[in-house]
């Protein structure tokens, strides 16, 4: 089973973890769905279902950043750097922690990977490269390799 999901916007890509992207996007899924009601544009409910998608899908799905109008993507990025930040300020996500999430079904035992803990660092770095990505300013790669975000190293080079 792979553990990487591309993460594309035109012809620039990352790979990112799967536990790393799937942690984050359950936060960020969260923060999508704190805007109150009447002030959500017709389009979020959307958005925080791809993020919940994503996690369940893990690395069997791709975040083509390129199927999101302008505003949407501003808003996923929002989200995403939103979660990294209170992902941050409580240390991390333990196993326990992800065990009580209902967004990962029967999928609670494994997401992990055996992990007992996802420090921080690693989510912050994949939220900012998305940020990265999506606005267009993400450093290339060195010819024919691939960065990889969200490990527990953190960014690493994929391929050459």
């Amino acid at each position: 089973m792979s553990k990487t999901v591309p993460v594309i916007s035109g012809d620039v890509m990352f790979w990112a973890y799967d536990v790393a992207l799937g942690v984050l996007f359950v936060e960020a899924a969260r923060v999508c769905a704190e805007m109150s009601a009447d002030l959500r544009p017709p389009w979020r409910g959307e958005l925080e279902r791809d993020l919940r998608t994503g996690v369940v899908g893990g690395s069997g799905f791709a975040v083509l950043l390129d199927d999101y109008g302008a505003e949407q993507k501003q808003e996923l990025v929002a989200c995403a750097l939103e979660a990294a930040r209170r992902i941050e300020a409580r240390g991390g996500v333990a196993r326990d922690e992800v065990s009580t999430w209902p967004e990962l079904e029967e999928n609670a035992t494994s997401f992990l990977r055996g992990a007992q803990h996802v420090d921080a660092a690693p989510l912050v770095e994949l939220a900012e490269a998305l940020a990265d990505l999506a606005a267009g300013t993400l450093p290339p790669a060195p010819t024919g390799r691939y960065w990889y975000f969200g490990t527990p190293k953190g960014r690493t080079l994929q391929g050459g």
